[in-house]
């Protein structure tokens, strides 16, 4: 659901996100049926807002936003997992670059540094 939000670039309503999640019927990126609980479950972890559009009509009806980048998403997945510590960020840098093919890593350390510098202040 995420993903699909991400990509969207802009707040989906139901019928938004169930035409694109069951655009390939042999392989829905979801059950049906499961909706309103990855969206409940989304709102609680204020991943995604729901917000109302004015006016009338299904076309005007809530419509959901992720709250979230997609790296902020992944950095939270990990950094809640039981045995995280901040001491295991370097390890998880450096794992990056070693499964990222094809990166000029002296040009990401830079701007790891700068991005590190911009968001502990």
């Amino acid at each position: 659901m995420m993903q699909l939000l991400w990509e969207a670039g802009r707040p989906l309503n139901r019928a938004e996100i169930m035409e694109i999640a069951l655009h390939n019927p042999d392989d829905p990126l979801f059950a049906k049926n499961s909706f309103h609980v990855i969206i409940n479950n989304l709102m609680a972890y204020q991943f995604i807002a729901a917000f109302m559009n004015n006016g009338a009509g299904r076309k005007n009806a809530r419509r959901f936003a992720p709250m979230i980048t997609r790296n902020e998403y992944f950095a939270q997945q990990i950094s809640t997992t039981e045995h995280y510590k901040a001491s295991d960020i370097p390890e998880i840098v450096a794992a990056l670059f070693k499964y990222t093919k094809g990166a000029d890593k002296d040009e990401l350390l830079a701007k790891i540094e700068s991005a590190v510098r911009r968001n502990s202040k």
